[in-house]
């Protein structure tokens, strides 16, 4: 019997460095039927000759290159209109998979047909040593309104979002828009079609300091109102109703009153007050002399009395 084509995307800029490790933790999976996707947004550095290597070393790889820099949610989106596999996941590329992560995936898909997405645990690497796992996301109500509510209100680093996928799922949940907390809108879309479930027996891998999920950086790059740095939970909030509530027709099934209680109940779920409260707070703090030095014991005590909701606030 023929095992499915798995695609595994790769969006990239400027990370030569952490490219080829990605790729070859793609190619060397035990579930040899993938394709890898690297789509390159116009690096600047050494990419396109690290990409071009692999493409000669492995005829299993395809390389894209905007010829301008058109952002990361125009990367992501080109990459999900161009999978060619029966699955497809996502790998970011300063990530690396361990060499079982999509046969165990796979396997587990395949034996859960209810299931809409499989991800692996999230190990952070210090050196040579794990220092720590990620957050195991399972997400088996059968109702898709408890399944998205459940989501919205304990996501944090988002795993899912790096899980592989039938593609026609990924297909029907996207496009991932332009927006604060985008890849939360597309989980959520997935969602509605499935249940998820974080399995422990493989690992994607990450480096402790990787790629920051700051506010203030990821509205700079998604290149959105400087206001939203001062309100991210609200925006994102506003986005989830958006979505569900008539953006996204992956929720169209749903029926027009389940669809709007959920698009209601999931905002409320994305908001976190005393994380947004954070961050209006944070530019008076550090205009103070030591201001940065009170930063830091602030959200330390802020979470503390329960305002980082399930990681929010990072």
């Amino acid at each position: 019997m023929t095992e499915p084509l798995v695609s595994i995307g790769i969006p990239t800029f400027n990370r030569a460095d952490t490219l080829r490790r990605a790729a070859l933790s793609a190619l060397a999976q035990t579930h040899s039927e993938v394709e890898v996707l690297i789509s390159d947004n116009a690096s600047t550095d050494a990419t396109a000759l690290v990409a071009e290597e692999l493409c000669a070393q492995d005829a299993r790889v395809r390389y894209m290159r905007a010829d301008v820099n058109r952002g990361p949610t125009a990367n992501f989106n080109l990459l999900f209109a161009e999978v060619r596999g029966e699955y497809a996941m996502m790998l970011s590329d300063d990530d690396w998979l361990k060499p079982n992560y999509v046969e165990r995936c796979l396997q587990t898909l395949r034996s859960r047909p209810d299931h809409s997405v499989v991800c692996g645990i999230a190990q952070y690497v210090s050196g040579d040593e794990v220092a720590h796992t990620g957050v195991s996301m399972q997400l088996e109500q059968s109702s898709p309104r408890e399944r998205i509510v459940d989501y919205l209100h304990h996501v944090d680093e988002n795993g899912l979002f790096y899980g592989l996928m039938p593609t026609p799922v990924l297909r029907r949940a996207a496009p991932l828009q332009n927006a604060l907390g985008n890849d939360w809108l597309l989980v959520a879309a997935v969602l509605v079609q499935g249940k998820a479930a974080t399995i422990h027996d493989t690992a994607i891998l990450r480096e402790i300091g990787g790629t920051s999920s700051e506010m203030s950086k990821l509205v700079s790059t998604l290149e959105l109102p400087r206001w939203q740095r001062r309100v991210p939970y609200l925006t994102i909030a506003r986005e989830v109703f958006a979505e569900i509530a008539s953006r996204n027709d992956a929720f169209a099934e749903l029926g027009a009153t389940a669809r709007a209680r959920l698009a209601v109940e999931a905002a409320g779920a994305a908001l976190n007050w005393r994380g947004d409260a954070m961050y209006l707070i944070k530019p008076a703090l550090e205009d103070r002399a030591g201001g940065r030095v009170l930063w830091r014991l602030y959200r330390s005590v802020a979470r503390g009395a329960g305002a980082a909701q399930s990681g929010k606030d990072t």
